[in-house]
C-alpha cells in the first residue's frame, strides 16, 4: 500500500515520561544488577559487580537528574541501524520515495538541532521530528575476580514494554527504539538492535509484510524497505534472561543481547555507551494517513536492561 502524502503530524508523539534509575530487587551484599526507566531509585552495598546508567540529551530531547522528557511531536520517518554511518530517512511529500538522509553518528544535540535535518516542521509550539534521539551509559563496577558480564535488554513479562494511551492499537504498531554503540572500550563489546514492541513480526496465519526499514535511498525502497535479520525484538518476544550457565555463545546470539563489559584484570570501571533512536517507521502498514484522530497514537516506553554474567568462552 503506498501513502498519497505523509502522516499527519500532530497527533503522532512519543512521551518519554518516567524517570531514570536503578532498581531490581536487591538485599544486603547483593549487587545490582537491573537498571529501569521508571521512578525511584536506591543503592545497595557492592560486593562483587554494580551497574549504574547515566542519560544524556539529544536531539528532541533533554536530561534533567535521571529523567529523560520528549515534548515535541514524531511523524513518519526510517532508521537504519546496521551501519557504521547511522541515518535518518525523511519521506518525500508523495509517501513513496526519499527526500532526504541525514547523518547523526557522533553528533551532538546542539549539532542534530542546529542543522534542522530531523525537524519536519511545527504543530503550534512543539516541533515536529523525524527521530528522536538521546544517549545511554552503563556503568559496570568490577570487583576482583568478576567474570564477563553480558548486557541485555529485559522484554520479560512486567519488563521493557511500550504502551500506547488508546486503543485498539494503529499508529501505535509502527513505533520503534533502535540501541546502537556509540562507545565500546576494546575488548568490550556493543550491538545494535531493535525494539518493535507493539508489532509481532509476520503474525502466524497472515501474509502481513516482515517488520522493515530502509537502508538506503537506492531504488523507491522507502515503503518497501529490508527485513530486519536476527537483530529484532517484536511484541511475542519475552525469553527468559539467560543465566551464568548458559553457553555464552548461545547468549550473545540472542536478540535481546546489546553488549558485554569485558572483565578488567584490576577492579575498576567499564562504560558502554548507546545513542536510542525513536521513531514511527514510515514502511509500516499502519503508518498512514487517517480520518480518526484516536488513531494518531502517543507511546510510553519503559526499559529495563540487566546485566548476567556471562559462562566462559568455549
Amino acid at each position: 500500500m503506498k501513502k498519497s502524502r505523509i502522516i499527519v503530524p500532530a497527533m503522532a508523539v512519543i512521551a518519554f515520561s518516567t524517570a531514570a534509575s536503578i532498581a531490581g530487587s536487591v538485599a544486603w551484599f547483593t549487587a545490582t544488577r537491573q537498571a529501569t526507566i521508571s521512578a525511584g531509585s536506591y543503592a545497595v552495598v557492592k560486593t562483587t559487580s554494580d551497574m549504574k546508567i547515566a542519560l544524556a540529551d539529544g536531539c528532541g530531547t533533554t536530561t534533567s537528574g535521571s529523567t529523560v522528557d520528549f515534548t515535541g511531536l514524531l511523524t513518519d520517518g526510517s532508521f537504519n541501524h546496521d551501519t557504521t554511518v547511522l541515518k535518518v530517512f525523511t519521506p518525500a511529500s508523495d509517501g513513496k520515495s526519499i527526500e532526504r538522509e541525514t547523518e547523526i553518528s557522533g553528533k551532538t544535540k546542539a549539532q542534530l538541532e542546529a542543522e534542522g535535518a530531523l525537524l519536519r516542521g511545527t504543530v503550534g509550539t512543539k516541533n515536529v521530528y523525524t527521530a528522536a534521539t538521546f544517549d545511554i551509559s552503563f556503568t559496570m563496577n568490577f570487583g576482583s575476580g568478576a567474570k564477563d558480564i553480558g548486557l541485555f535488554l529485559n522484554n520479560t513479562a512486567g519488563q521493557t514494554a511500550f504502551t500506547s494511551t488508546t486503543t485498539p492499537l494503529a499508529t501505535a504498531k509502527g513505533f520503534r527504539m533502535a540501541f546502537v554503540p556509540k562507545t565500546i572500550p576494546s575488548g568490550s563489546a556493543g550491538v545494535s538492535k531493535v525494539l518493535a514492541d507493539l508489532r509481532e513480526d509476520v503474525p502466524t496465519g497472515t501474509t502481513e509484510h516482515t517488520i522493515r526499514y530502509v537502508q538506503s535511498t537506492s531504488g523507491d525502497n522507502y515503503m518497501d524497505g529490508v527485513a530486519y535479520n536476527g537483530d529484532l525484538m517484536d511484541s511475542t518476544y519475552n525469553d527468559d534472561l539467560p543465566t551464568s550457565s548458559t553457553a555464552r555463545a548461545t547468549a550473545i546470539a540472542r536478540p535481546d543481547y546489546i553488549g558485554m563489559f569485558k572483565a578488567p584484570t584490576q577492579p575498576g570501571n567499564v562504560t558502554l555507551v548507546f545513542t536510542v533512536v525513536a521513531w514511527f517507521e514510515g514502511t509500516d502498514a499502519e503508518i498512514k494517513n487517517r480520518d480518526l484522530a484516536a488513531e494518531y497514537q502517543t507511546v510510553e516506553a519503559k526499559l529495563v536492561f540487566d546485566a548476567v554474567d556471562l559462562a566462559a568462552a568455549s
